[in-house]
């Protein structure tokens, strides 16, 4: 089983916790209690994705999608998949998608947002802009969530402290 395989499971089991580390205000928000893994076949042949459907707390609408993509580092064609998945989901479904990537190795900074233009010369400014978050594992701070204290938190830290020693860029 690859390491690709291996996070999606991860997420599986600890989505909340995982959203908690890096998007506490995203999971204060939400109820896992009936949370839903809906199949979802990732557009232009890549691999799916982990795809959860939750309640919200309070506030209309009631259901939304967090949307996780796995990739080993960055790839030029990427930003485009990601927004090709979003489209795909939020057809299907109708529902809000909370976008994010998780980066197994490689990049610059440990969590940011990403964004996906499509630009024409014909046509003036941006046609579309799509921004996701990403988290980059080999740049974050192990000590940082060690120190929470969480077992979450720790098991992070060492999949970030193996990133980080296979990490070139």
């Amino acid at each position: 089983m690859g390491h690709h395989q291996r996070f999606t499971e991860f997420l599986h089991e600890f989505l909340q916790d995982f959203l908690k580390l890096f998007y506490p205000d995203v999971e204060r928000r939400l109820d896992f209690r009936n949370i839903e893994f809906p199949d979802f076949a990732a557009g232009s042949g890549g691999e799916a994705g982990v795809v959860a459907k939750l309640r919200t707390r309070s506030g209309s609408p009631k259901l939304v999608l967090i949307h996780i993509e796995v990739q080993s580092r960055p790839e030029p064609d990427f930003p485009r998949r990601m927004f090709e998945s979003y489209c795909l989901l939020r057809s299907e479904h109708k529902l809000p998608v909370f976008p994010i990537v998780v980066y197994l190795r490689g990049g610059e900074e440990g969590l940011a947002t990403e964004e996906y233009r499509i630009t024409h010369a014909a046509l003036p400014g941006e046609i579309v802009r799509f921004r996701y978050q990403s988290v980059r594992l080999a740049r974050l701070n192990v000590e940082e969530y060690r120190r929470r204290g969480d077992p979450v938190g720790a098991a992070l830290g060492a999949w970030i402290d193996r990133a980080k020693s296979r990490c070139s860029g």
